[in-house]
């Protein structure tokens, strides 16, 4: 049904054909289900297990080495072909591994509602199960329990609805029958009861108007699914970079064999070099260490109470420019708590706080409305004991609340009197009163001294603050004859004359340390933070304020009121949006990604499943985002703390620094290689300066265990202090391309000259080759990290990697292991180097390391990082 809420009760029960006393018949019931179906939402299809697998297989450098693995097979060299699928199904593996453990730790759609509900059938009070609801059922509901539909209020005793899920706003609403104006906002919809929401204390009755799809929580979850998940950058980046090097090898590989075979050489060896060539121009290790990289990076995350869903996401994360972020209960604490006491007796507020209110403390958690629970909190917090309070003071009656009334009444026995104490709205309060308490003196209250009072209540107000008033008085028993007891009392008698005693002032108060972490953000690190909420306005004001939060602010009526074109202008000055819907959000996310930004959202409630799933990095809340809200997600905070998003970009900016380490190391190094092949086989004769072996060992051990090890490089000093746009450039490009370029050309001039010394012994002359290529490789790690202002002995990973490569080689080189009789020389077609060969190597490598970080580090070579 729609616009239930714009209906009387009466009129709705009319259109749904049911009775308020009986409800359905069974048949109707049964009728119904088959024409609504069951009350269940469908739920987004899980990633299979298999899909997960085949998709680690999509990039287009890991299809390049498929098939030069293949090609390798053909022409005979089986341990090639066997080395490089080895390495892609480490890849493959590593990726499957995270994508299905974080897929199997997310919870399922369907837990979002509940498993029975109690329900009037022909006339009867009956439990049926949930997804048997169907629309004109009259549904029970009461304190804890999960709404199973969308429900019109028919009955409210004291019914207060947590509808944060839904609506962000993070107070109980309190629920009423009327019926409302036409466009009325959702979070406003005081008489309707949401599916996926819950009651927070009251209990109450309404007629189910909408099942499964057609409720709110229903057209949500259709928004996610239409919403498609972008590509990440990280992958969109990396398959750049893989079509690139596929061209580059082709069109070079191609020319080296034609030249080979132009230049007298079989056919098959002209292939066999072509291949060669193609093994050493493709970087084998590439997508591993990337995985890898990314997968340690998740684990660092994790430690962080951080989850990261699928592996780039905490790249794309350290790459973004706009945080949108839902208010409650991530800038915020998620809970109301007093903020501000007016008052000249302040032990006594606290005390009728206590004994007005019905919120009790269990152990270790308050039970009841929230704002009871604040004002208890409170009174504890001040040396008050809840229990002894109710010992001496015990109840004998209770006028409650009411949306009418704005106020409530308790009457307590205290000795041979009764103790009143209210708490209700200032104005109502007031009104009740004609003392107030002042310096332990009960004075008449004038007109002067309301006027000042509400005063103060307005400014509490300005500050975003839910504001109580309290007053009490006596009724003295001793020596009336004709005394009143307390069960033929009026309320007009018993709240009227109160002693005013003050104010107490609630807020959901921000999170610890989230000022800090978003002054990081907007001042340091150059990222935007938006704050979204559906609270009112004011509130959103006030709490952004006191967090840092500058800017413009703007509700979801304002917003619908601008065209795109107009909201796509406008959107760079807006930083505050309160009252909005899940369509808003969508609306936000869209704006700022047309502007050219890279967006990441967090929230915890089923309406920012859209925005989430919709956003280039989706963050969810681990402790009270809904289901929903996680399976849209990317990344799972665990401790629902904004200051963890901090942290995690910081490790996805570290992630990003050192995958771009590892790239321009092995293409400088694999650039070279290409170029000492190309340039020794025209040169040479059509000579190889390196056997496939020798290429092989180069790739698989040299270059993959400093590159794996740079991948746990940490994170340079100033990385917070970076802007954005640092994170967005290509891997290969920009800045880094000129020395790259610069580098490898020298390099290869070295290596092509001690090939060139050393050409008369083929075999001694393809050893010094091999080990100077080793060796100035080792320095090439050194050279880069020196432009990221790393110690050297900041990572004793790679300290290890590159001693541990440098020793492998000299167990080739010199110790006498054997095979089925073979030794390792006679493998790889190798010799001994003497001390002069060592001393020259030396040399050259000192000078070399000197002019690679002249080229990385020295401004005058900054002609070389243009892009």
């Amino acid at each position: 049904m729609e616009k239930a809420y714009t209906k009387t009760a009466e009129q709705v029960i009319k259109d749904l054909k049911t009775d308020l006393k009986d409800g359905l018949t069974s048949a109707q019931a049964q009728k119904r289900l088959a024409q609504y179906g069951p009350n269940v939402l469908k739920e987004e299809i899980g990633k299979n297990p298999l899909l997960i697998l085949f998709s680690q297989f999509r990039s287009f450098l890991v299809i390049i080495l498929i098939v030069a693995s293949i090609i390798s097979y053909l022409l005979g060299h089986s341990l090639d072909a066997l080395m490089i699928l080895a390495i892609v199904a480490i890849n493959a593996v590593l990726g499957f591994i995270q994508e299905y453990r974080a897929e199997e730790s997310i919870k399922h759609l369907k837990k979002l509602v509940t498993a029975n509900v109690q329900v009037i059938r022909d006339g009867r009070l009956v439990e049926i199960p949930h997804f048997q609801l169907v629309p004109g059922d009259l549904v029970i509901v009461s304190d804890g329990q999960k709404v199973p539909a969308d429900l019109r209020v028919t009955q409210s005793i004291y019914l207060h609805l947590n509808e944060a899920p839904l609506t962000g706003e993070s107070i109980p609403v309190t629920k009423v029958t009327d019926s409302l104006p036409p466009n009325t906002n959702i979070a406003d919809q005081k008489n309707m009861l949401f599916a996926g929401t819950s009651v927070s204390s009251g209990k109450g009755m309404g007629i189910v108007v909408s099942t499964a799809m057609k409720t709110e929580i229903g057209q949500i979850a259709h928004l996610v699914s239409q919403e498609v998940e972008p590509e990440t950058p990280l992958k969109q980046k990396l398959d750049r970079l893989g079509k690139l090097l596929g061209r580059i090898v082709l069109i070079v590989a191609s020319l080296i064999a034609l030249e080979q075979i132009i230049l007298g050489e079989p056919v098959i060896e002209a292939l066999i070099s072509s291949v060669a060539l193609a093994v050493a121009a493709i970087p084998e290790g590439l997508p591993a260490i990337v995985t890898i990289s990314l997968a340690l990076g998740t684990k660092r995350l994790l430690k962080q109470r951080a989850l990261i869903r699928n592996l780039p996401a905490s790249e794309t994360l350290g790459s973004t420019e706009v945080i949108c972020v839902d208010k409650t209960g991530t800038l915020t604490e998620g809970e109301m708590s007093v903020r501000e006491i007016y008052g000249a007796n302040i032990q006594k507020i606290l005390t009728v706080g206590i004994l007005s209110s019905n919120a009790r403390k269990n152990k270790d958690r308050i039970i009841g409305d929230a704002t009871e629970a604040a004002l208890i909190q409170k009174a504890i917090d001040s040396g008050l004991d809840q229990d002894q309070l109710d010992k001496k003071f015990p109840r004998v009656q209770e006028i409650p609340f009411s949306s009418d009334r704005k106020m409530m009444t308790t009457i307590c026995k205290e000795d041979n009197q009764y103790r009143v104490t209210s708490k209700g709205a200032t104005e109502v309060i007031l009104d009740k009163c004609s003392h107030i308490e002042e310096n332990g003196q009960v004075i008449p209250l004038t007109e002067e001294k309301k006027e000042q009072i509400l005063k103060v209540n307005d400014q509490m107000a300005q500050d975003a603050l839910r504001i109580l008033a309290f007053a009490e008085k006596r009724i003295h028993l001793a020596g009336e004859e004709n005394a009143v007891t307390p069960a033929r009392w009026k309320e007009e008698e018993i709240e009227k004359d109160l002693i005013f005693l003050g104010l107490q002032g609630m807020m959901d108060p921000p999170r610890e340390g989230v000022k800090e972490a978003i002054e990081v953000c907007q001042r340091k690190a150059g990222i935007k933070v938006i704050m979204i909420t559906g609270d009112h306005l004011l509130t959103a004001q006030s709490i952004a304020k006191e967090i840092g939060i500058k800017g413009e602010s703007i509700s979801g009526q304002e917003l619908d009121n601008l065209s795109e074109e107009e909201f796509v202008k406008k959107v760079q000055e807006i930083n505050i949006y309160a009252r909005v819907s899940p369509t808003h959000k969508i609306r936000i996310i869209k704006a700022l990604k047309a502007r050219g930004h890279q967006v990441a959202m967090t929230g915890d409630g089923v309406n920012d499943a859209p925005a989430l799933k919709a956003a280039d990095t989706g963050v969810a809340m681990g402790v009270t985002g809904t289901d929903v809200a996680k399976d849209a997600s990317d990344i799972i905070l665990l401790d629902d703390n904004f200051t963890t998003i901090v942290q995690a970009i910081k490790e996805g900016r570290t992630i990003f620094d050192n995958i771009r380490k590892f790239v321009n190391y092995l293409l400088s190094s694999n650039i070279m290689e290409i170029m000492v092949i190309s340039l020794a086989v025209i040169l040479g004769g059509g000579h190889l300066p390196l056997l496939p072996i020798h290429l092989l060992w180069i790739n698989l051990v040299t270059d993959g265990l400093p590159a794996l090890a740079l991948g746990v490089d940490p994170p340079r000093a100033d990385i917070m202090s970076l802007p954005p746009q640092n994170f967005r450039q290509q891997i290969l490009g920009g800045r880094s391309l000129g020395p790259l370029t610069a580098v490898s050309v020298l390099l290869t001039i070295a290596i092509l000259a001690i090939f060139f010394i050393y050409q008369k012994d083929p075999i001694y002359e393809q050893t010094m080759v091999f080990t100077s290529i080793v060796f100035y490789e080792m320095l090439r790690i050194i050279a880069i990290r020196s432009e990221y202002k790393l110690p050297f002995f900041s990572n004793k990973f790679l300290i290890l990697a590159i001693a541990g490569s440098l020793a492998l080689h000299l167990v080739i080189l010199y110790l006498p292991f054997s095979f089925a009789g073979v030794t390792l020389q006679e493998l790889f077609k190798v010799q001994p180097l003497n001390l002069f060969d060592w001393v020259l190597l030396l040399g050259i490598g000192i000078f070399l390391l000197f002019i690679m970080r002249i080229l990385v580090i020295t401004p005058v070579f900054n002609f070389l990082k243009k892009p």
